[in-house]
C-alpha cells in the first residue's frame, strides 16, 4: 500500500516557515534543525513550498528517544491522560532545556 503525505508534508512545511518568519531562532531550536536552514525555510514563497507536493513520503521523523515514543504510543493505547500529559511535559522541558543552552 502506497502512502500519500504530500499534503502533510506541505501543511507542515507552511507551519514550520511561518513559525521561522516570526522567531527564526525558537524555530530553529522546536524544529530540530539549523539556524542557517530556519532562515532558508523562511524565505521561500508559497509557490516554492508548493513544489514539496512531488514527494509523497513522510518527511516528519521522530525526534525524540524511542523509550519518549514508547511511553506515548502506550498512554495513547490505554487511554492514560495525566501519562500522556507527563510524557508531553518531559517533551516541553527538553525543548526549553535546549532553548536555554
Amino acid at each position: 500500500m502506497k502512502m500519500d503525505f504530500s499534503q502533510f508534508n506541505l501543511q507542515y512545511l507552511i507551519q514550520a516557515r511561518d513559525l521561522t518568519q516570526q522567531n527564526p531562532q525558537l524555530a530553529a531550536i522546536l524544529l530540530g534543525i539549523p539556524d542557517e536552514m530556519a532562515t532558508l525555510l523562511s524565505d521561500l514563497s508559497p509557490h516554492q513550498l508548493t513544489q514539496i507536493i512531488q514527494i509523497k513520503s513522510p518527511l516528519l521523523t521522530p525526534r525524540q528517544e524511542a523509550w519518549w515514543w514508547s511511553q506515548l504510543f502506550t498512554a495513547l493505547r490505554d487511554g492514560r491522560l495525566d501519562e500522556i500529559d507527563a510524557v508531553m511535559e518531559h517533551a516541553s522541558l527538553f525543548l526549553e532545556s535546549v532553548a536555554i543552552s
